[in-house]
């Protein structure tokens, strides 16, 4: 069934598109050129960039508006894990690791997003608006995250309270930037100017989760790399929640320079605290700078009163149903290298460090947080004044294309990358060393693409826990995944 569903699921799109390629046609001229129009619009679907954009005029101004989207699920085993949660973005979470408890197994199952978690969105422009002299486009885009699995919306959040009070351990689970929002993954409106920059409102993601993007060796893999598991170190800064800034104002801009690439930076502030809504205030800064051979990325972020999500009181089945929060203080550090020194060879990594500290307020009234009722009503801070805890990741991976050295392998690509992650002791008026820990990584994926629709892939994870937050009594210190599977964009 879940096969069919899947199939069933990839092909709406083409039916979509016959259904709209038929529209306006006479009956009679349907049937003599219903064979002549199918391999024509398959054709298209399978070659055109854009298969669903269409272009139009509101009024005197040139618009788009493009439907658009990634379906990809794949067969993974991991050798240790609480059972698949579908309601999250990653069904499984190697780098997350794994405790020592009864529902704890070696498993296999078909998960969402191997590469890229699915997703479904809208995205236009309206044009040539002029002021101050100057020629502006209106710009929009929204897109919603789901599992194709079972058709429902990214939601961490019903995942944590899944797994609160006496119904602790029962499934993966995590907190994350999508819980249970039509357009979690992104909803904004904006003006852009060109050369002026884009100014833009909604909810957006944090420039450390585009540069993560562009400069994992393992392109963000969601089930394999921990930049893409982990909004935590793959965009957040510290916080996975932040990942994705709401209510959010953002500039950005890119200049190029003659002959010798580009320079782009970026200005981005959350307004906060409006429950329901966003969660903590915060900025970030980015500035980058890249060319054929070479790019450089730096971001800055900072948070104040940032949200974590949590399970609620395990074992006290008061708690059922409902989560906890800590409040957060952070600031990060983000700097990412890119070499390519062929066309068939790209070597990246990157550096980030990120603080936690205590909140600005003690404790923020939260009676629901993402649509779910959190225990006791009260958000409080995670640390107490004068602690404060840094946290470092390093990366480095390359990635090689065969399509320029061995034809008759074109569309196939392979990368590999390691990831340290090593979390210092809770500093303060004492030294806390149970936070102290390190997580290393190593991630292969190769993919082979067919054509500019469909693409399939195997890859491959294993992470390794130590240290006194991992005591080998309660956690696994090798929790590894492989996995194979296929992936559609449109």
């Amino acid at each position: 069934m879940m096969i069919k569903h899947l199939f069933k699921l990839a092909l709406l799109p083409l039916a979509i598109g016959q259904a709209m390629a038929a529209h306006g046609q006479n009956p009679a001229d349907q049937a003599s050129q219903n064979e002549q129009d199918s391999p024509s619009f398959v054709s298209r679907f399978i070659n055109d960039d854009a298969p669903f954009r269409m272009d139009f005029n509101l009024g005197d101004h040139p618009a788009y508006a493009q439907v658009y989207g990634i379906l990809d699920v794949a067969r993974v085993s991991i050798n240790h894990s609480l059972p698949e949660n579908y309601e999250l973005p990653n069904n499984f979470y190697p780098y997350s690791g794994a405790k020592v408890t009864d529902r704890v197994t070696s498993r296999t199952e078909w998960v969402n997003g191997g590469l890229q978690a699915s997703r479904l969105g809208l995205r236009g422009e309206v044009a040539k608006l002029q002021m101050l002299e100057h020629d502006f486009k209106f710009v929009y885009q929204f897109e919603a995250g789901f599992n194709p699995i079972d058709m429902k919306l990214h939601d961490a959040a019903q995942t944590l309270a899944d797994n609160s009070g006496a119904n602790a351990n029962s499934s993966v689970n995590a907190d994350s930037s999508m819980n249970g929002e039509l357009f979690a993954r992104q909803a904004w409106v904006g003006v852009d100017g060109g050369a002026l920059g884009r100014v833009s409102y909604g909810t957006q993601y944090n420039p450390f989760f585009e540069i993560t993007a562009a400069y994992d060796p393992n392109s963000k893999a969601d089930t394999f790399s921990p930049l893409g598991e982990s909004g935590t170190i793959g965009g957040g800064g510290g916080i996975s929640e932040n990942s994705r800034m709401k209510n959010s104002v953002k500039y950005g801009n890119t200049y190029e320079i003659e002959g010798h690439g580009k320079v782009n930076y970026a200005g981005m502030y959350q307004f906060g605290n409006a429950e329901g809504t966003s969660e903590g205030y915060g900025y970030t800064a980015q500035l980058g700078y890249e060319n054929s051979l070479f790019g450089v990325q730096f971001a800055y972020d900072r948070f104040d009163d940032a949200v974590k999500a949590g399970n609620a009181a395990p074992g006290n089945p008061l708690a059922n149903d409902t989560i906890s929060a800590a409040l957060y203080n952070t600031e990060a550090t983000l700097l990412t290298l890119k070499w390519t020194p062929t066309k068939d060879i790209k070597v990246m990594g990157g550096w980030e460090w990120y603080r936690l500290k205590p909140s600005s307020d003690a404790s923020i009234k939260y009676n629901k947080l993402f649509d779910q009722t959190v225990f006791g009503g009260v958000v409080t801070s995670a640390l107490k004044p004068g602690y404060q805890q840094d946290n470092n990741v390093y990366y480095i991976g390359a990635s090689f294309d065969f399509s320029q050295r061995v034809p008759v392998l074109a569309g196939l690509s392979t990368s590999a990358g390691f990831y340290e992650t090593k979390f210092d002791a809770i500093e303060g008026p004492t030294v806390s060393t149970n936070s102290e820990g390190k997580i290393d990584t190593w991630t292969m994926v190769a993919d082979y693409r067919f054509n500019k629709r469909f693409d399939t892939y195997v890859a491959y994870t294993n992470n390794h826990f130590s240290g006194d937050k991992f005591p080998i009594a309660s956690f696994y210190h090798d929790v590894s995944s492989v996995g194979a599977g296929m992936r559609m964009k449109f």
